[in-house]
């Protein structure tokens, strides 16, 4: 009798075992498919932002500090090598980004002008795409973390070698939480 105690036992913990390391496998992988939908929509953005500097810079004369701001920040987002730094990354280009939109409504002239307006759409949709994915894949990460750090699934977590901590979140920055200040935008 007891040895058919111990054995379900050790049959409840395999079972057990094998549910967390399918569903640990199974966001791994949810994890790495989001991402790669996000990875190409901020490639995309960086391969639009050179047009649309350009474009705005004939405009917007005495703006260069948002477009100096946008080079550097785009440079550092194409420079990015690991998906945490590639978050960081884009996450400052996207707050610069927000703040070129803004600024863009001070100027009558570029929003007549059609060339300056598609490019701008065009980058808004990459933008809401980028969004929707991060968006799925931070529910993804925190379903993974979630998987990871409790009980029972932490166990199983670490004798798989799962970490916590190996999908970064996106987290908004400082200046996204701030806001943007529309007084000093409409200075002359």
């Amino acid at each position: 009798m007891l040895e058919w105690i111990v054995i379900g036992l050790l049959v409840l913990i395999v079972l057990v075992a094998v549910y967390y390391y399918n569903k640990l496998v199974g966001l791994n992988n949810q994890a790495e498919a989001d991402w790669k939908q996000i990875d190409p929509l901020l490639q995309q953005r960086l391969d639009t932002i050179p047009n649309l500097i350009a474009m705005a810079k004939r405009i917007m004369k005495q703006e260069t500090d948002l477009f100096t701001g946008l080079a550097r920040a785009r440079e550092g987002a194409m420079s990015a090598k690991d998906i945490k730094g590639k978050i960081e990354a884009n996450q400052q280009l996207g707050s610069l980004i927000g703040t070129l939109y803004a600024r863009a409504e001070a100027y009558p002239e570029m929003k007549s002008n059609t060339t300056m307006q598609t490019a701008m759409e065009a980058l808004s949709g990459i933008e809401d795409k980028i969004k929707y994915g991060r968006q799925r894949y931070g529910y993804t990460v925190q379903e993974y973390i979630n998987a990871t750090t409790q009980f029972p699934g932490m166990l199983f977590a670490g004798l798989f070698g799962y970490a916590k901590d190996k999908w970064p979140y996106y987290k908004a920055d400082d200046a996204a939480r701030k806001g943007i200040d529309a007084g000093k935008l409409l200075e002359d």
